[in-house]
Parts: C-alpha cells; sequence; structure tokens
C-alpha cells in the first residue's frame, strides 16, 4: 500500500496534508483508513462532499 501512495506522491515526507475524495466519499473513506490505520500516517483527510458535492457548485475550479 504504501508503494502505491508513493508513487503519487501522498506518502508523509511527501505531501504535508493528503485529501481524499471519489464521487460519494465511499472510497475515499476506504483510501483514508488504509493510510491511517494501516500505515498509520496522520496526513490524510477525506473531503466528505466528494465530487457530487464540488462538481455540483458553480463558479468553484475544475483542473482537467
Amino acid at each position: 500500500m504504501e508503494e502505491a501512495f508513493r508513487s503519487v506522491g501522498a506518502a508523509p515526507d511527501q505531501a504535508d496534508e493528503v485529501v481524499a475524495y471519489c464521487r460519494l466519499s465511499r472510497r475515499a473513506s476506504l483510501l483514508w483508513f488504509t493510510a491511517t490505520r494501516t500505515l498509520g500516517w496522520d496526513h490524510v483527510r477525506v473531503y466528505d462532499g466528494s465530487w457530487t458535492e464540488w462538481g455540483s457548485s458553480v463558479g468553484l475550479p475544475v483542473e482537467r
């Protein structure tokens, strides 16, 4: 699991904070659980509004 996180620059020595999101926060919550409980990291958060909230809000930035 740590290798997968490191490959995208999400390890504690690579990023101060990681915010996980998905469409409804289910997969993001699984990522948070894995990072905090299995790897013992404390720099991972979940955006509980996830893409459903952000994507339906007019004027918020979206990068493609």
